[in-house]
């Protein structure tokens, strides 16, 4: 039996002796400053609005294209409201996120207009350019914070981490630049809006050595069709990341931190038989700085074996997620929900060694 942190749900996680469910898409419009609700909304289901997460991508969740009659057009202001979607199953209601409006497109009629509209969260707030020079003066955490002083967010939650943030960045630069920086100096990964449409920050770790989310080989969970699909890189996947410093601390010691993929990887240094490395040169206080940074690297960047399969929809899925799967550990890299009933869930993950 394999434990993991999310108690076990009957619907959700399909219990064997389950064969159907009964579910529901809602969609509230809320007010941007207040959250609170303005009414709901009822998107034409011609074209079903899909809900995806990307962690690749600086802002990691977007529906697309949603479309919305006359009644609901005429209600929603796309400059100052937002959408929250919801999942509805036995009487539980799951929260998917808070949108912002990035594109509308009207279609006038004289009997009202009717509109086709793009979202995207609210990580499109931080993903401007700053307008004032920005400098680091304590750890990562606190930079993130100071990055984020001012913005209309909801309040974030970031875990702690004791390595320094350093460095400066000039007006015009990106938070999302600046912020892929700091992930990497305080050890996290990249940060993300969750479900509940907060700013999000979590300290690396390795997926194969952590308690899963999700165990997928209890159950009724991955659906044969459509067929799973295996991707892998390994041919040309790195298989040690350097990390170098070009700090002021850098003057009396060589700054270097370097990360091997582990031994039971089928591309890692002891099988290959050849090192493929990926160095990159940053400001990081110390050695210890700069080894953490290289673990980071190699946790996030490296994809050994990578596969794309569709489940039941499951909205308990956020981000950086670990499935247990054909007897491993595997970590989510992107999903995305279809907002019909009956309609599969896609999830890409990428294969742990330990």
């Amino acid at each position: 039996m394999v434990l993991t942190t999310l108690p076990v749900d009957d619907l959700l996680d399909l219990a064997p002796h389950r064969g159907q469910r009964v579910a529901t898409f809602t969609w509230q419009l809320v007010d941007g400053v207040t959250d609170g609700p303005i009414g709901d909304l009822h998107p034409i289901l011609d074209f079903a609005p899909a809900i995806s997460h990307d962690t690749s991508q600086a802002v990691k969740r977007s529906i697309q294209s949603i479309q919305f009659g006359v009644a609901d057009t005429a209600a929603i202001n796309p400059l100052t409201d937002r959408i929250r979607p919801y999942m509805l199953i036995g009487g539980v209601s799951w929260p998917l996120g808070r949108f912002m409006f990035t594109n509308e497109a009207e279609l006038l009629s004289t009997g009202g207009h009717q509109s086709t509209d793009i979202l995207v969260d609210e990580m499109f707030i931080i993903d401007q350019q700053i307008d004032t020079g920005f400098a680091t003066g304590s750890t990562a955490t606190i930079a993130v914070l100071d990055l984020l002083a001012g913005l209309p967010i909801l309040t974030p939650d970031i875990e702690p981490s004791p390595y320094p943030g350093v460095g400066g960045w000039g007006a015009g630069t990106r938070r999302s630049q600046i912020l892929g920086e700091l992930s990497t100096q305080g050890d996290y990964f990249t940060p993300w809006m969750n479900n509940a449409g907060r700013f999000t920050m979590i300290r690396t770790f390795d997926p194969a050595l952590v308690v899963p989310q999700f165990d997928w080989d209890a159950g009724n969970k991955v659906i044969s069709e459509p067929k799973p699909i295996r991707i892998s890189d390994i041919l040309t996947a790195p298989n040690r990341f350097v990390v170098v410093s070009n700090a002021a601390g850098a003057a009396s010691a060589p700054i270097i931190g370097t990360y091997d993929v582990p031994p039971s990887a089928p591309h890692s240094i002891a099988q290959r038989g050849f090192v493929i490395p990926d160095v990159i040169d940053m400001q990081l206080a110390d050695g210890a700085q700069a080894q953490a940074a290289a673990r980071n690297r190699g946790i996030r960047q490296t994809i050994f074996e990578q596969f794309e399969l569709s489940t039941a929809p499951d909205p308990r899925h956020d981000s950086y997620d670990v499935i247990h799967w054909q007897g491993v550990n595997w970590l989510e890299l992107g999903w995305s929900i279809t907002c019909v009933e009956g309609a599969p869930m896609r999830h890409i993950m990428r294969r742990s060694y330990s």
